[in-house]
């Protein structure tokens, strides 16, 4: 099969056993703790389609039972597949899989580079402040830099693949 369709299937895949490995972790830890705090499957879900955080935070509260779910792994799906497009863009083109009228695009990389600018801030406040009692707050440390390696590594793509595309969207002088 061709990229663009596994790699989004895949995905969805991967969010649906997230959401049952969720499902059960609540069932387990509601019999003994009353605010529990986020599940490993949820957040490390969030850290794996880190660009969909925001737009989910902003949405889920408005969304009630499975309809936050479904909503969530439909996005995944299409964000996976505008990423296997990209994928395959740079592959033939050398460029990112975006709008063509210049304008568009180059404000369209530069909202992706500053989102992707902004996760890292985040992610490097999040490890220089980390305190010691935190270490009790998620399950372990390796954990906790699994999921802040992933949410870097996804800020460093969005910077480096889209600034470059941005780089190259911008009109250039001609020698006379």
């Amino acid at each position: 099969m061709r990229l663009k369709y596994t790699l989004p299937l895949m995905q969805i895949c991967v969010a649906i056993g997230l959401f049952r490995w969720d499902a059960l972790w609540w069932k387990t830890t509601a019999r003994s703790m009353d605010m529990p705090g986020p599940s490993p499957a949820s957040q490390l879900l969030l850290s794996i389609n880190l660009p969909l955080a925001l737009p989910h935070a902003l949405l889920s509260r408005h969304l009630y039972g499975w309809w936050d779910s479904i909503t969530f792994t439909v996005a995944i799906g299409l964000f996976w597949y505008w990423v296997a497009m990209n994928i395959v863009s740079w592959r033939e083109r050398r460029v990112a899989h975006l709008f063509s009228w210049r304008p568009l695009r180059i404000l369209a990389d530069i909202v992706i580079v500053g989102m992707g600018v902004f996760w890292i801030v985040v992610c490097w406040k999040e490890i220089s402040h980390y305190p010691d009692e935190r270490l009790f707050s998620v399950p372990t440390p390796l954990w906790y830099a699994l999921l802040l390696g992933l949410s870097i590594l996804w800020g460093m793509v969005l910077v480096s693949f889209f600034g470059y595309d941005c780089i190259l969207s911008l009109p250039r002088r001609t020698a006379a």
